[in-house]
């Protein structure tokens, strides 16, 4: 039978194994043994691979069975009896590393007759855990001066794989069984404690030192099960300090793998639950630590007063010995706990500082299983060794925190269990009732050291404070609330600390998208969906990262949800109201950044209000913010103008301020309709701010307002408030000292909604121009002057679209006469008719031959009207009179109030003409070129106002500011195009020669001053190029007309800075172009101002005035090309082709280059850069 045969060889191996027992020991019997004991090796490996129940069931019997389990107890007896004596003299280390994994092997199939708590069993195992410690290195504190062997014994000079034999064995040896009854603690001796402390010693020194990881790994597996074999408290707290503090050395070992780590903090935590979990304190669990709740009753008092005198008398007898020692286990527990936490502050000092610094202060933190076993050794010391390690409750308890909001699933989940049996379980009320005290303590504590670190230490760090912060604020929740409430203005003071206040990114714009209101008023047709509110991003000073932010400002709103809005709202005003009335206001933006987080964990669209039901800001507190916000002297005092050159300080907190009002709307709702009357007319107000912070906060707010309020746009909120805006501000624009800002109201309403939505424009645009007549020598001129600008700009607006409108109603035959006009004889004609008639049109006269006629005279859309030759008093009678083209009055009643109410504006503007603030004085410039152009169509009322207005414009070019030349310019260019031969007749006398005087001294030669260099010169990005050209560069087939392209292109230099004498330059070379293509007055001056204007042909100008050079030129050409010709000929060096006939006798070769040499004689400096760009403009012109 196989398993007979089996159980013959087993027979036969332990016979010849136990025969060594006896023998003296020798090189030869040393290889013989270590021959045997490479058989009992193969043979388990062989039994290993057969199955024994099935064996048994063919045999029928199980006596083999039980001789197999007689001879592993043999073999176990004769290796134990070679271990001590016969292996133990060898110097082959392999001989005894074949022992101990036999050894290994037999203990495994032992080891269900040898687990057990009788004595004999535990002396037993105890004999062969002293043999096996025999063959470890001994720990350096071991060490005898007489005994030499223990000193030549070391971890370098024994092989690695005796060493894990020997460990595998000790653990086979010690380890428990998962089915085994509950362990029973082992009573040790004197003796058995110091031997215990041996084996403790020699698996801490295998664990720090040995660079085996999985020696290492295996000695702290083998440390646990002595830890639990013992489970003896007494017994294992004289080993405690070592273990702890050779755990932590072994842990926090130079590279240390992860699994000796993690397997270290499992040891570490079975430690402390074994030594000094609250089941081995006296009392128990609940004993002598929880303190009983106090009863306010007779009874109690009588009890309380004969415990008194039973302390008084126990104090007179004499000491007791077991109070003695007592307090000596008092005494060594404090100072226990007092190391443990110095140890783990030290482990858990690895967060964020030793990854962002790089420091090795702490345990290595990438691997996950390294932060569960972590969160595993918080769970014993907050749940089992909770009495004990009071000192370190909150330490873990903030790990914790941390680990809850770790990236891998498995951490948070192991974090959060521990959270969930603290909070439900383990915890009892009155544990509860006297943690919470301390944690709010804690709170505040660690809200302090955020406070000192928040300018030192780096960003990570403060970051792992906010969400410890924030992890105490979900665990505690509402409950915390009475301890933050009392501390509510140092709290306050600190968080304003921590969220300083750097600025308001204008370059980086952040959306937040409303969700619809939850109870919608009845007008639910003019509610959107959804709105996306846009807002500058928030920039702290000592928070820089995005993400950052978002947790810092996370943790206000948190912590705004679990106080008292009424006290929180009172302690930010009461610090608003003492910062105002300092000079600098410090502090004062951040005081209302952290009021507006606390709000927004009040609106409706915020987690946090999901989890506080408990409190709520209603209508009275939203109102109590409103009026208090108003009276501050912050809300006006960045737009006075004593303090328009005010640091940012004042412009970040009036933004702030605004932006509360919006987070208030977002709170009520549609409540908030209430306060739209008075809260409206200062958001608009600050709407037309200086700063744009302040501009784009008001806009948010105000669409905030719309949208929760049930409005469509803020057209719609205007138009059914106007009456409301009307009436305040006909009363404030004649008291701008009191109200200086009201200016700026106009502009804003005008800014951002049309005339057709403001039907009552009309008072507050004669309140303005009244405005004007009595501040035109004040300060408040600029507003004034802008709002001007805003009404004329809405006005030009709504009458484009307007004339879009009628464009699209015209019938057929109005259409095609519009897309026909009359020829040039024929509108003269016909408006010498309405002359002579009065106005009444004739018939229309036909002329022989009209068409050819028409065909051969040329037109021109722009041409001036005839009219522009009469006398001017002629259209100041007939300013009356209807005009012919007008049609019916009642539909032109609105814009003939327009053209009136333009007028009068510009009226107005000659009084600041002469006014020497060259910002005053470029809005009038614009103001009268904007009304030029609305008046281009009604010459009846342009030109007698155009004619009043020319003397006091022309001053304006002599001046010395380049800004008011430049406005001057194109107002005289906007006139020539409107009103040509006005501008024609004067222009050739009075306005060429200045603008001449002023273009001799522009240059843009190689010698001329570089521009300076600017940040979009540095630019690295390149400028995309059109698709369509790529292709043409792609196709081989177009290389004719790249190298045509290429010679029409102008040479000049890009991307160069726009100074403001180019831009002076450019209004001067445009106007000049307008006024050559409007009137023929200008052919005289052609050959001066081609010879003027030659040298900006030149290759080292910037493109924008080559270009506009060549359309000037272009113009000119129109006028009198045989001159530009003659100059541009000469500046190309072009050389005509030889007379193909000799009819030509004074003809030479040379008769070219006199004329041009006589020609440039004054242009020599810009022949050479100017010949590129001339030749192109000989192809472009003249070809």
């Amino acid at each position: 039978m196989t398993i007979m045969a089996k159980a013959l060889t087993y027979v036969e191996l332990c016979t010849r194994l136990s025969r060594f027992v006896q023998l003296e020991p020798n090189d030869a019997l040393y290889k013989e043994l270590q021959d045997v004991l490479e058989e009992l090796v193969m043979f388990y490996d062989n039994m290993d691979s057969v199955d024994l129940s099935s064996l048994l069931d063919d045999c029928g019997i199980d006596v083999p069975f039980v001789g197999l389990a007689a001879m592993d107890e043999l073999v176990l007896f004769s290796l134990h009896k070679l271990i001590g004596s016969f292996v133990l003299t060898s110097s082959s280390f392999a001989l005894q590393e074949r022992l101990f994994v036999v050894l290994s092997r037999v203990l495994h199939r032992c080891k269900p007759r040898m687990i057990g708590n009788s004595p004999e069993q535990v002396q037993r195992r105890l004999s062969f855990v002293q043999s096996c410690v025999l063959y470890l290195p001994p720990p350096p504190e071991a060490n005898d001066a007489h005994n030499e062997s223990a000193e030549t014994l070391t971890i370098s000079a024994q092989p690695e794989e005796l060493r894990l034999a020997v460990l595998l064995c000790l653990r086979e040896v010690l380890e428990e069984r998962e089915q085994e009854v509950e362990k029973q603690a082992v009573q040790l001796q004197v003796e058995h404690q110091h031997f215990f402390a041996y084996v403790v010693a020699s698996l801490l020194n295998v664990a720090q030192r040995d660079r085996c990881r999985d020696a290492a790994l295996q000695a702290i597996e083998v440390l646990k099960c002595v830890l639990l074999f013992v489970q003896d408290p007494q017994s294992l707290r004289q080993y405690l300090p070592g273990i702890v503090a050779g755990l932590w050395k072994s842990a926090n070992a130079p590279q240390q793998a992860s699994k000796v780590i993690v397997a270290a903090l499992q040891a570490l935590a079975t430690a402390l639950d074994l030594c000094i979990s609250d089941e081995h304190l006296p009392g128990g669990e609940d004993g002598g630590m929880k303190q009983e709740q106090p009863r306010f009753t007779l009874e109690a008092i009588r009890q309380s007063a004969e415990s008194n005198v039973n302390d008084m008398q126990g104090m007179e007898d004499a000491q007791d010995p077991v109070g003695v020692l007592s307090n000596d286990n008092q005494k060594w527990l404090e100072t226990t706990a007092m190391n443990l936490d110095l140890l783990l502050s030290r482990m858990f000092a690895a967060s964020a500082t030793a990854i962002a610094d790089g420091t090795s202060t702490g345990l290595p933190r990438s691997s996950w299983r390294v932060r569960c076993a972590l969160a595993q050794l918080c769970d014993t010391v907050m749940l089992r060794c909770r009495r004990a390690l009071r000192v370190s409750f909150f330490r873990c308890y903030d790990e914790l925190l941390v680990l809850c909001s770790d990236a891998i699933t498995e951490v948070a989940e192991e974090a959060d269990t521990v959270f969930e049996k603290l909070q439900m379980s383990a915890l009892s009320s009155e544990e509860q009732l006297r943690l919470l005290p301390e944690m709010a303590d804690r709170f505040q504590m660690l809200l302090s050291t955020l406070v000192l670190k928040i300018a030192t230490e780096h960003e990570a760090t403060k970051v792992h404070l906010v969400r410890t912060l924030r992890g105490y604020v979900n665990f505690l929740g509402p409950s915390i609330t009475p301890y933050l409430d009392a501390s509510l203005d140092s709290i306050y003071t600190s968080l304003c600390r921590v969220v300083s206040f750097a600025a308001l990114d204008i370059e980086l714009v952040v959306h937040q998208l409303l969700p619809s209101p939850a109870e919608p008023n009845e007008n639910s047709d003019n509610i959107r969906a959804r709105v996306m509110i846009s807002q500058f991003q928030k920039r702290l000073r000592f928070f820089n990262e995005e993400a950052s932010v978002r947790e810092v400002l996370e943790m206000l709103r948190e912590i705004g949800a679990v106080l008292t809005p009424a006290g929180f709202i009172d302690c930010a005003f009461t610090l608003l109201s003492e910062a105002n009335m300092e000079v600098r206001e410090p502090g004062g933006a951040e005081v209302v950044l952290v009021l507006n987080e606390f709000l927004r964990a009040y609106c409706p669209s915020n987690e946090c209000r999901k989890r506080v039901v408990h409190q709520s800001v209603d209508v009275h507190l939203v109102g109590r913010i409103l009026e208090d916000l108003l009276v501050l002297d912050s809300w006006n005092k960045h737009n006075s103008s004593s303090n328009r050159g005010c640091s940012k300080a004042f412009v970040s907190q009036c933004a702030l301020m605004v932006e509360c009002i919006g987070v208030c709307a977002e709170i009520l709702g549609a409540e908030f309709k209430l306060f739209l009357l008075y809260i409206l007319y200062p958001l608009v107000e600050q709407l037309g701010s200086h700063s744009v912070e302040v501009e784009r906060a008001a806009l948010a707010a105000l669409e905030k307002i719309c949208f929760f309020t049930g409005y469509k746009c803020l057209e719609a909120l205007f138009q059914d408030n106007m009456d409301y805006f009307v009436d305040a501000l006909c009363a404030r624009l004649e008291q701008l000292d009191a109200y200086p800002m009201t200016a700026s109201v106009v502009e804003a309403l005008l800014r951002h909604t049309s005339l057709a939505s403001l039907p009552l424009v009309d008072e507050v645009a004669s309140s303005l121009l009244r405005s004007v007549d009595l501040y035109q020598d004040s300060p408040h001129v600029d507003g004034l002057l802008r709002a001007l600008k805003s009404l004329l700009s809405s006005i030009a607006r709504d009458a484009q679209e307007a004339e879009c409108k009628k464009v699209h109603t015209l019938g057929d035959d109005e259409l095609e006469k519009s897309r026909h006009p009359r020829s040039l004889l024929s509108e003269f004609i016909r408006e010498m008719k309405v002359l002579e008639n009065d106005g009444i049109d004739g018939l229309e006269i036909e002329i022989e031959g009209g068409d050819k006629e028409t065909c051969s005279v040329p037109e021109h859309s722009d041409r001036a009207s005839v009219k522009g030759a009469m006398p001017l008093e002629y259209d100041e009678i007939q300013r009356d009179s209807p005009d012919s083209g007008e049609g019916n009055e009642e539909e032109n009643t609105a814009a003939s109030a327009y053209r009136t109410l333009v007028i009068d504006i510009m009226e107005r503007c000659g009084y600041f003409l002469v006014n020497s603030d060259p910002i005053a004085c470029c809005l009038v410039l614009s103001l009268i070129d904007e009304g030029v152009r609305f008046l281009s169509k009604h010459p009846r009322q342009l030109l007698p106002l155009v004619a009043r207005m020319w003397p006091e414009i022309l001053p304006r070019l002599r001046v010395e500011n380049r800004a008011i030349v430049t406005s001057t310019v194109r107002v005289i260019a906007t006139l020539a195009e409107t009103a040509g031969d006005f501008v024609g007749d004067r222009f050739v006398e009075t306005v060429w020669p200045i603008l001449r005087s002023q273009l001799q001294l522009i240059h843009f030669d190689v010698d001329a001053k570089s521009p300076q260099l600017t940040r979009s010169m540095l630019l690295l990005s390149k400028p995309t190029i059109d698709d369509s050209h790529v292709e043409d560069i792609r196709s081989p087939s177009s290389d004719a007309e790249i190298q045509k392209r290429t010679d029409n292109e102008l040479s000049a230099v890009s991307g160069v800075r726009k100074t403001q004498e180019v831009h002076q330059l450019l209004a001067i070379l445009s106007c000049l172009t307008i006024v050559c293509l409007q009137s023929e007055t200008m052919t005289k001056l052609v050959p001066e101002i081609t010879r003027t204007c030659c040298k900006y042909l030149s290759r080292s100008a910037p493109r924008e005035v080559v270009q506009q050079t060549s359309e000037l030129f272009a113009a000119l050409a129109q006028l009198n090309g045989d001159e530009v010709f003659c100059t541009v000929a000469a500046l190309a060096d072009w050389n005509p082709p030889t007379p193909p006939s000799a009819r030509f006798p004074g003809y030479a070769p040379d008769a070219v280059q006199r004329f041009y040499r006589d020609h440039l004689a004054k242009l020599s400096g810009y022949a050479q850069t100017c010949r590129d760009n001339a030749c192109v403009l000989i192809n472009r012109i003249f070809s």
